[in-house]
């Protein structure tokens, strides 16, 4: 396993510690007073660790924006009324009385397809971000706040805003740890990165004015500059304060957040204490074909780009500009497999695949088969591929797309999806990193050495890996693209991409295919601990445990079980609207809405609850009024089939106190 160092203690229960669950509904009921409207919690949606709620209904609220009605707010008047109101209702979410409730907000407001305004914000204190805390707030379009979902913690104000210890000297820390030799455990065999050699330190190349005191140090022996700044690390009983470090490794098949302690609370001043270091990258899951098995089938001609008929959703209406756009753009009687969207170039030389221009203006990629060539053009056609299908599902320029130029003047560009095809294996077989919206994401496709089969001509590994792009935009915020940090939230991430992986091309068959990895690994059985068939077995309450030839306590596994519930509701809600195509479109919507409205770091059950409230909001567009309480029960019967339930039950994100639940709501619930 990739080496991770998290000294918070997950299993510590501050709501039992602090104060019972009465008088946290006590003090909702006196909040509710205070602001004239309804406030509904459940004791179940308290994050035992943090001891504050993570969703907060709100019913009866003001239209904070009602004065704009027939105008178009702006994202900072949402980001205003967001903050205003979280401000007024700090003490129902588990504030005390005195304690700083400060955030900062991403500039940028999304939006779902049925027009929820999703506020992300960020806890801070004293200028400096409370790591992992980052709620959002939804709502309507009349500036009416409808929840508030996420993390928040209680952050002593005397907690020290200078370190004691110097980035310097943490910084070596952080490094002598993300340099040990590390062992990727991948599905299709192990890699080994050797130790580096960070002798002769590193060098500031910049710094920047902010309590949080960023800089930039130069890669040394690592791949890229190593950002730093300071942040408070919540662990429980005990607030750190501590510096943020990034090292890079290996073309991306290791990028190490690292948090090293600031205060100086050790005994030995000239060692401090890693206090966490996780791999933020998503290595590969499997694979399946690119439209139909290579094995079996030669490659055929496709347009670039894609007739939108192709595609297995609906156009967007009013249309978006510039989509859809050219993937390549001619330059000197020549295109080359780099567009607006993907950089697709061969690992060894950094060149793309370029071919010529005729007079008629025509060009053909036509690699040799089993060429360098053949592998870059694949993998430049699939990412444009499903760019394009996720433009149409709302992963538009505004909500952090993967695009050099946004044609919209929204979000920010300057970040194509820069994938590889190295010749041989690469370090997790494949893998994709996410950044931030305005850096580029990085993808790497390699050789499975025991079939001598490429990543890169398999359609579901390249679908899984781009994927993990959405997820941790939609979720992380454009901000940092990094909201999938905790184990819940990771194995979430696999479980997402898979359903894509399966679903897309599902679409197009009249027989589900319910195995990943098959095809890459050459055996039926696939990759996966079983086929996301409506017989798979885990569940919810299986989380952290190994039983029955089962191991659920590994993030790829765990991630399993998301799928299968996916999986599960898109063949129900098929069932109840009588038309397979209407209910892949609506599941799909549903769960990419979800992923917006879905605050970091999330567990099972919010991320559950996130997509059900996309549900509700869909109804009288991808369905009507009258379908909608069958397609809401198909739904919640999925995730309960799965230990998902009304009755469900997590403390945290961890894989630590998961309870399965097998009810549906109660009449009159509201999702």
């Amino acid at each position: 396993m990739t080496q991770l160092i998290d000294k918070r203690d997950l299993q510590y229960d501050r709501l039992a510690r602090v104060r019972g669950a009465s008088a946290f509904l006590a003090e909702t009921d006196r909040v509710a007073e205070s602001v004239q409207h309804t406030l509904i919690t459940d004791d179940s949606k308290v994050n035992r660790f943090t001891g504050h709620l993570t969703e907060l209904r709100v019913e009866g609220a003001p239209a904070g924006l009602a004065e704009r009605a027939g105008a178009e707010a702006a994202d900072g008047e949402y980001i205003v009324r967001a903050k205003e109101y979280l401000s007024s209702v700090s003490g129902a979410i588990g504030f005390a009385a005195g304690e700083p409730a400060e955030f900062e907000a991403d500039p940028k407001v999304t939006s779902t397809s049925g027009g929820m305004r999703v506020v992300s914000l960020q806890q801070t204190l004293n200028g400096i971000d409370v790591w992992g805390m980052a709620p959002k707030v939804w709502l309507r379009e009349d500036g009416t706040v409808v929840r508030v979902v996420g993390d928040t913690a209680s952050v002593p104000g005397n907690v020290p805003t200078m370190p004691a210890l110097p980035v310097e000297t943490a910084l070596a820390a952080g490094a002598a740890k993300a340099a040990e030799p590390v062992t990727i455990d991948g599905l299709f065999g192990t890699d080994e990165l050797p130790a580096l050699d960070i002798s002769e330190g590193f060098r500031r190349l910049s710094s920047q004015a902010g309590n949080d005191q960023p800089m930039t140090f130069d890669k040394g022996a690592f791949d890229e500059a190593i950002p730093a700044r300071l942040v408070y690390f919540y662990m429980g009983d005990d607030v750190r304060l501590a510096w943020s470090f990034r090292f890079s490794r290996a073309n991306g098949a290791v990028q190490y957040h690292a948090l090293v302690e600031a205060d100086e609370k050790t005994a030995d001043a000239a060692t401090p204490q890693v206090l966490y270091l996780q791999d933020l990258t998503n290595h590969v899951v499997g694979g399946l074909v690119v439209r139909q098995n290579p094995a079996k089938t030669e490659p055929a001609l496709a347009s670039f780009p894609l007739p939108l008929t192709d595609y297995p959703v609906e156009r967007p209406a009013p249309p978006l500009p510039g989509f859809p756009g050219p993937w390549v753009t001619q330059q000197n009687g020549h295109v080359a497999t780099l567009g607006n969207n993907v950089q697709a170039v061969h690992a060894d030389t950094g060149k793309t695949f370029q071919v010529d221009v005729d007079a008629a203006g025509n060009a053909l990629f036509a690699p040799n088969p089993g060429t360098p060539e053949q592998l870059v053009t694949n993998v430049f056609f699939l990412c444009n591929e499903l760019h394009d299908l996720l433009i149409m599902l709302g992963f538009t320029e505004e909500h952090g797309n993967f695009q050099t130029v946004n044609f919209s003047g929204k979000g920010v560009g300057a970040d194509p999806v820069v994938a590889r095809a190295h010749p041989g294996p690469v370090f997790g077989t494949a893998n994709m990193l996410t950044r931030a919206d305005g850096l580029a994401a990085e993808m790497n496709m390699g050789l499975v050495a025991g079939t001598n089969r490429h990543t890169a001509m398999d359609a579901a590994v390249v679908r899984h890996e781009y994927a993990h792009g959405l997820s941790n935009r939609l979720v992380g915020g454009l901000h940092d693209a990094a909201g999938l940090r905790e184990d819940q939230s990771l194995a979430m991430g696999e479980g997402w991409s898979d359903y894509f992986a399966l679903t897309i091309p599902n679409f197009f068959r009249e027989r589900e295919h319910t195995v990943v990895g098959d095809w890459v690994i050459d055996n039926p059985g696939g990759i996966r601990q079983r086929p996301y068939d409506d017989n798979y077995p885990g569940d919810f309450g299986d989380i952290g445990h190994a039983t029955g030839g089962l191991d659920y306590t590994k993030i790829h596994n765990v991630g399993e079980i998301w799928c299968a519930a996916l999986m599960e509701m898109t063949r129900r809600i098929s069932a109840e609207l009588g038309s397979k195509e209407r209910g892949y479109r609506v599941a799909w919507q549903a769960v990419v809405d979800g992923l917006k409205l879905t605050p970091k770091n999330p567990s099972f059950l919010t991320a559950r609850g996130a997509i059900l409230r996309a549900l509700a909001d869909l109804k009288g567009t991808a369905f009507t009024e009258a379908e909608y309480p069958e397609v809401r029960k198909a739904a919640w019967g999925s995730f309960a089939r799965y230990g998902m339930g009304f009755d469900a039950f997590c403390p945290n994100a961890s894989f630590v106190g998961c309870r399965a639940g097998s009810q549906l709501p109660p009449p009159g619930h509201e999702d």
